[in-house]
């Protein structure tokens, strides 16, 4: 999208951490290293959770491109741009969205798209645990009200499957583009996922088996230890002060134990997965 309102394709990402990025193009599709967005104040803009997506829409209807994030388990929030087309300039705190009743809106990437062909944009999103979903815009695009969520894609029951046998529908971690693929006049979803899928390596040898054992009193030690260094760094969560720097670099010192020690304990597992992205087609077949 334009981003910069020069002429060309920009690319806006989101990020793990919550940051969002522009990569603005310089010409003949290339693209100048992305550079995270600010606020007002010459800040990050930042979301308030993770793993966020993002799309650039005037939801106010006041001639510039606000932001509109969905997050990985979150509520969708909202950037207002408080400056220009030309000149974005945003508040430094976004806001969920919510629907007419005051739910919040909640999805893993928030799409705008007329779903129901009736002329208003309405919100059509993915979601973290699988499945598509979509609120139904009853305002207007000018002014949107959204109504209670919708399902369009049940998410899909979880199964361990093997490597051999492949995929049987779209996973978790859904992302979702609303188009019409194959022309017939009705809108279609791209969904992208996450998937595990599993294979097994063949038993421990008996060197291995004894490797094992000589190991586990040593990482079943450190796992308590950590586990309990930890316990202690959350019953100060919450309360003034913070939590202490001392007890946070407890944490790093247990950390530093136990970390080669559950990754070779790791290497004896057997069960093993690799990790797989997949984009779905699902047609739409009439407009009901």
């Amino acid at each position: 999208m334009d981003y910069d309102a020069d002429g060309d394709l920009d690319i806006l990402s989101g990020s793990y951490t919550g940051e969002i990025y522009f990569f603005e193009c310089n010409g003949a599709q290339s693209y100048l290293q992305g550079r995270r967005l600010k606020d007002k104040k010459g800040e990050d803009l930042k979301s308030k959770s993770y793993s966020i997506t993002v799309e650039a829409w005037d939801m106010d209807q006041d001639g510039d491109l606000d932001l509109i994030l969905g997050t990985r388990s979150s509520a969708v929030e909202i950037f207002e741009n408080i400056g220009t087309r030309n000149s974005p300039e945003y508040a430094g705190d976004s806001r969920p969205l919510k629907t007419e009743a005051g739910a919040a809106v909640k999805g893993s990437n928030a799409h705008m798209a007329d779903w129901d062909g009736n002329g208003t944009l309405d919100l059509v999103l993915g979601s973290e645990y699988g499945g598509v979903h979509w609120y139904p815009n009853i305002g207007s695009t000018e002014q949107p009200r959204y109504g209670d969520r919708q399902v369009l894609i049940e998410k899909s029951e979880f199964k361990q499957r093997k490597e051999e046998d492949g995929p049987e529908g779209a996973g978790s971690r859904t992302k979702v583009f609303v188009t019409d693929y194959d022309g017939d006049g009705f809108n279609d979803l791209l969904v992208g996922d996450v998937q595990w899928l599993y294979y097994t390596l063949p038993p421990l040898t008996p060197e291995q088996e004894a490797e094992k054992a000589k190991i586990l009193p040593e990482y079943t030690k450190a796992t308590e230890e950590l586990d309990a260094a930890y316990e202690v760094r959350n019953s100060y969560v919450g309360k003034e002060g913070g939590i202490p720097k001392e007890v946070e670099e407890r944490i790093e010192k247990v950390l530093e134990v136990w970390r080669p020690l559950a990754k070779k304990m790791g290497e004896f597992d057997r069960e093993k997965s690799n990790t797989h992205g997949w984009v779905w087609l699902y047609r739409q077949t009439s407009s009901k």
